[in-house]
């Protein structure tokens, strides 16, 4: 047999899909198990890590860097008017509020005339249905171009549909040359939240039939292109086995097995600046001995940073972690890897905490898969911050509304109702019970602990149509 079909391009931009992709998912594995003789090109600024390397090197694949990308040029011009002419049709609230905070920030002008040009490129260019065919066309990179060359890839599989910029020029390369590609969505808002509409591939992967549906309404998508699989890295989470046991977990946190355990998730200080202000509410709650016997584990965003934190050493009953590896900085600034032991972690946090207090954070989900109460926080510092930049906007984002609208949360809007809904949650952890529910099933779709399965399977599909069509 000739060798024609045998190389695929799988892009891992950063630590948290590496986390998803390649460990939770067992990408690697799953298509070497398929065809043994496949040559796989893992595209990847972290192959500048050594431990990295160590981890994925074997037979059979090639790792090759994946620079940054920031579109210039006549690129930068045509993504401006794709840009406003998709901000200009307003189709979700989250667009809407985004599109507010980028005129508060001067980040967006003119963009009337700019939506105006946009749609008048749309009339006269997409026939594809995409919005980017226009610059697909005109728009070429020598240096991906060549590594196609070399390669002859059948399938290109990425961890983003085209709003991670690196990514960028290997969807666009796969879209000119006719070559398949595969999307494995790991977030729940990319179809509702962002400023760019998302970039269209033969084949999406996705968590449930909420956001199909958004990606079909919003961006076009045919419903037949998208496969429903559950969000492969919340697999573990519905395994009991893989617990801790609460005495050995505590040990491991240092904090006492004799208290209830009140856990902080913070979110980007880019996002939410206030985390500080919070903590201190909290220490001060239960050292005033409303919270009860209660410590908080304070667990940081991976774009968060220990150093805004230092006021609390020594502070009595509150913990400071941020379980991450670190890993080489990419293209955003990221510069954290996830491994499964850290998503073991955060399941042994989530099942044993007694409350989780967070930002409209994905962390709600995740805690209404252990039955665990969930607290959002809905206001800012010890001063208001005006609409576009306070966290009471993040609970009318489209995503979102879908868990407060289940009634599975509760959001605090002062300092003093964090503290009483804290409390209550510490009472009664029964309550919200139904609604916690409720989100899981929506959410993840499946309890069963096999979405990872199911996402493979959906790669190896799309490889076995793509190698139909190269052999037709």
């Amino acid at each position: 047999m000739s060798g024609a079909g045998r190389s695929v391009f799988v892009s891992v931009p950063h630590g948290t899909s590496a986390g998803n992709m390649l460990r939770a998912v067992g990408l690697l594995d799953r298509l070497q198990e398929f065809d043994p003789a496949l040559r796989i090109v893992l595209l990847s600024p972290l192959v500048h890590d050594a431990a990295f390397v160590k981890e994925f090197a074997r037979p059979g694949v090639e790792m090759v860097d994946l620079p940054p990308h920031r579109p210039g040029g006549l690129e930068a011009r045509l993504l401006t008017l794709v840009q406003a002419s998709f901000l200009s049709r307003g189709g979700t609230e989250s667009v809407r509020i985004r599109m507010q905070e980028a005129r508060a920030n001067g980040i967006i002008r003119w963009i009337g005339l700019k939506a105006v040009l946009g749609r008048l490129l749309t009339s006269a260019w997409f026939t594809t249905g995409s919005p980017y065919a226009l610059s697909d066309r005109l728009v070429s990179h020598p240096d991906v171009e060549r590594l196609f060359d070399a390669y002859d890839p059948v399938l290109v599989v990425t961890a983003n549909p085209g709003l991670v910029f690196a990514e960028v020029p290997l969807m666009r390369t796969a879209r000119r040359r006719g070559v398949r590609s595969l999307v494995i969505d790991a977030s729940w808002d990319n179809f509702t939240n962002k400023l760019l509409p998302v970039r269209q591939a033969d084949r999406l992967v996705v968590w449930n039939d909420i956001i199909k549906a958004q990606a079909v309404t919003l961006h076009g998508y045919h419903p037949d292109a998208i496969r429903v699989t559950g969000a492969p890295q919340f697999d573990p989470h519905f395994r009991t086995e893989v617990r801790t046991p609460r005495e050995a977990f505590f040990s491991r946190i240092g904090a006492d097995p004799a208290r209830k355990l009140i856990a902080l998730t913070t979110t980007p200080p880019s996002l939410y600046p206030h985390h500080a202000h919070v903590l201190r509410t909290l220490a001060a709650a239960i050292e005033a001995g409303t919270l009860g016997d209660a410590q908080v584990l304070v667990r940081l965003h991976p774009r968060d940073e220990v150093e805004a934190y230092r006021e609390f050493e020594g502070t009595p009953h509150v913990i400071v972690e941020k379980p991450f590896r670190d890993t080489v900085a990419v293209a955003d600034g990221l510069a954290v890897d996830v491994m499964p032991e850290h998503q073991r972690h955060l399941g042994d946090t989530l099942h044993h905490a007694d409350v989780v207090v967070n930002v409209a954070s994905t962390i709600s989900i995740e805690a209404c898969i252990f039955d665990t109460p969930v607290v959002n926080i809905g206001f800012d510092g010890p001063e208001p911050s005006p609409y576009v930049r306070s966290a009471t906007r993040y609970y009318a984002f489209t995503h979102y509304v879908n868990i407060t609208a289940r009634e599975a949360v509760r959001v605090a809007w002062t300092p003093e109702e964090m503290v009483a809904l804290v409390r209550r949650y510490l009472d009664d952890p029964s309550l919200d019970r139904a609604g916690r529910r409720q989100v899981v099933l929506d959410q993840c779709q499946f309890t069963d602990g096999q979405s990872a399965a199911r996402v493979a399977a959906a790669v190896l599909e799309e490889l076995g149509a793509a190698r139909g069509r190269a052999a037709a």
